[in-house]
């Protein structure tokens, strides 16, 4: 099947306008716009059909092109799954002519009164069909619609020409009837972003579609426009809007005359209510990652697409690797995580397994140098190009930095997606690679303990007792209803002498704790467990229980566990109250000396923990990428942070940024404190140092499973 000689135009013809041929045509024309169109047992919804033979975009007409001309846009598999899933979100609910399957939802469990089939919209929609089976029906609610992926491949354009101005130059018909002229409905659009320039880029892209519509035709000295064009009053800039109406002379007196339809520009920079006072039926908010308020602009504008308990408008939202930024990115990645909550389409997550996600277009299916001839992917060769590429920015100068652009500009995966460009020193890509054999292999997550810290009624010690019921918190962000309560993991357990004792001093501790029961944000207690001597993380404590001392007593059998001393965050003097009233602030380390070193004219106080000022937050940043590329295996190549096996402190490192709630970075954070403050005193306090450095002490055995004694 040749997608181009079937469902594209030829040629669009220069006919006169008062000629029945004319009308025939463009009627025919309108409604394929209006309706879609079949062809070989295959539907084309009416915006693809539209987009690809009457909207003309700047694009390279060949590989080789230096510059952009005015075209038509590709027709590929890449428009043909997004366009399928535009109309399943704008309620798809099967065809006209259909006699054998539906797509209604109140059908998915009943019986249909004709004895259609049940069928999901996006399997109805993909299917072959014999004969013109006519327009589609919308007889299902609305939903919300989130496509991210890698720059470069045409989403603003094809949302441009396919949805905002499809939308307002057809009034949001669904179904045409030409003989109904003089009453035709008008519709409603909103097209916003976190910034202006972002929705008055796509909106430039829309005028400069309208502006080039074909079929206008010149006939003497008189100019007829295109069938499709409307003549409109207003202004495309943010907080106006731009009308389908014009004023006629009709009977010696001046009168309004268009459909009414219009397009409202507006911008939701700390302000989530700009869509209020709107109706739309259709919304889109371009580049998500860039706005500070995204989840809470959702939430303001939900209400302005619904009739009460039903929903009748969607929402696209639009997001590009490459440009996430800040508070944006922590929205985007939640709300992609967790499409059901935001009313989005969901798509299986086919790249990371990650369950349920909005919709992700991969780098390597907007190459078009690896398109066949009808547009489909030749997949296996685009991947190898793109690893193949990836890989000799590996081996180049500067490669961390070269790689992190790669990954964020053309991701191949989602994750990729919500990787930020200002705001994180870490080596993105290598944290990336650790999170991906972490999660694609359950070899080393099998060692991980799960469990409970007990306290022995006879010898008052702490044991550990596994607890398959508990759940660590993985997820990061946290999801919507997501547990919170967390649990202990344990990566290693304890190193025990001869004499069942764990060595003080051979553990150190970090910790960024919280104080209220009720929480007002996302935060969360969290604290790790160090190995000085192997320089491991060894165990995890994250999550926010029902009350704030329910998570300092399982922080303080943690600490006894391993006989570890803990570096807190202590702006929330909770935890220091805690270890007060049980007699152990003994457990709590000094402020580290090197403080003074950080900042200038510090006035250090003797105190226990550390209060993270943004000079020292910056400090602890370096230092938590000094320790992730510290080489330790110069044979493999191996970096400290493939000794990691913390899935979420992972992902907190790969998407960290200045904004949003990183408890993990800060606990790890601690950490390092604690070891840059043992090496910088090392030689000058030698007297003071733990025995644990003594050549004795390494001609122990270093390992006892301490598990074997409590299972």
């Amino acid at each position: 099947m040749n997608r181009e000689s079937q469902f594209r135009l030829k040629e669009i013809p220069k006919l006169h306008p008062a000629s029945n041929t004319y009308v025939e045509f463009w009627r025919e024309q309108k409604r394929r716009c209006i309706e879609g169109y079949w062809s070989a047992g295959r539907w084309m919804p009416g915006n693809l059909y539209f987009y690809v033979n009457f909207w003309n975009i700047l694009l390279n007409k060949s590989e080789n092109s230096k510059t952009k001309s005015l075209g038509k846009p590709f027709l590929r598999d890449l428009e043909w799954e997004f366009f399928y899933g535009w109309v399943e979100a704008r309620g798809f609910s099967g065809f006209k002519y259909d006699k054998k399957y539906t797509a209604d939802f109140k059908y998915k469990d009943t019986k249909h009164p004709d004895g259609l089939e049940y069928i999901p919209p996006r399997d109805l929609l993909r299917k072959f069909r014999s004969g013109d089976l006519g327009g589609p029906l919308f007889d299902n609610e609305a939903k919300n619609f989130m496509m991210l992926g890698s720059r470069g491949f045409g989403k603003s354009y094809s949302v441009a020409g396919g949805i905002i101005a499809h939308e307002w130059l057809f009034d949001g018909l669904k179904e045409y009837n030409p003989d109904a002229l003089e009453s035709l409905p008008s519709t409603e659009v909103v097209v916003g972003a976190g910034d202006a320039k972002y929705s008055s880029d796509i909106l430039q892209k829309v005028l400069l579609g309208i502006d080039n519509l074909p079929g206008s035709i010149e006939i003497g000295d008189k100019f007829y426009p295109s069938p499709f064009f409307k003549q409109y009053m207003g202004s495309w800039i943010s907080g106006k809007e731009v009308v389908a109406k014009y004023s006629k002379k009709v009977g010696g007196a001046w009168r309004e005359r268009g459909s009414n339809s219009k397009i409202k520009h507006r911008t939701f920079k700390d302000n989530p209510f700009a869509a209020n006072g709107t109706r739309p039926a259709v919304m889109v908010m371009e580049e998500i990652g860039m706005f500070n308020n995204l989840k809470l602009s959702h939430e303001s504008s939900v209400e302005c697409m619904k009739n009460g308990a039903y929903k009748f408008g969607s929402c696209m939202y639009l997001g590009t690797g490459g440009d996430m930024e800040g508070g944006g990115t922590i929205d985007a990645r939640d709300m992609f995580y967790d499409p059901n909550t935001y009313d989005l389409v969901t798509f299986d997550d086919e790249w990371e397994d990650k369950g349920n996600i909005g919709y992700f277009v991969p780098a390597y299916r907007g190459l078009n140098q690896f398109k066949d001839h009808e547009g489909e992917t030749k997949e296996e060769a685009a991947k190898e190009y793109l690893r193949t590429f990836r890989e000799n920015l590996r081996k180049g100068k500067n490669s961390r930095q070269a790689l992190d652009a790669e990954l964020q500009n053309r991701p191949l995966v989602p994750s990729e997606v919500f990787l930020t460009r200002t705001g994180n020193l870490f080596p993105i890509g290598d944290l990336q690679s650790r999170l991906a054999e972490l999660e694609g292999s359950n070899k080393e997550r099998n060692l991980d303990y799960v469990g409970d810290l007990k306290v022995d009624s006879e010898t008052g010690k702490i044991k550990w007792e596994p607890n398959p019921d508990l759940t660590p918190i993985t997820d990061f962000p946290l999801k919507v209803d997501s547990n919170e309560k967390g649990c202990i993991v344990i990566y290693e357990m304890p190193y025990e002498d001869e004499n069942g004792d764990v060595p003080f001093g051979m553990y150190v501790s970090g910790m960024d704790p919280y104080d209220h029961d009720k929480a007002t944000t996302t935060s969360l207690g969290s604290m790790f467990v160090h190995n000085k001597l192997t320089n491991r993380v060894v165990a995890e404590y994250t999550g926010r229980p029902e009350t704030a001392n329910e998570y300092y007593e399982t922080a303080r059998r943690l600490l006894k566990f391993y006989n570890s001393r803990c570096l807190y965050e202590n702006e929330r003097k909770g935890f220091f109250q805690y270890l007060e009233f049980k007699n152990e602030t003994y457990r709590l380390l000094d402020t580290p000396e090197i403080i003074k070193d950080v900042v200038e004219h510090s006035r250090v106080k003797r105190g226990k923990g550390m209060h993270m000022t943004q000079g020292l937050k910056d400090y602890g940043e370096e230092l938590i990428k000094m320790w992730l590329l510290e080489i330790y295996d110069e044979e493999k190549g191996l970096l400290n942070l493939n000794k990691l096996r913390s899935i979420p402190l992972l992902k907190e490192l790969i998407m960290y940024n200045d904004i949003g709630n990183f408890d993990r970075v800060i606990s790890f954070m601690m950490v390092m404190y604690h070891i840059q403050e043992v090496k910088k005193h090392r030689v000058d306090k030698e007297s003071s140092i733990s025995t644990i450095y003594d050549q004795e002490f390494w001609n122990k055995t270093l390992y006892v499973n301490r598990t074997k004694r409590f299972i």
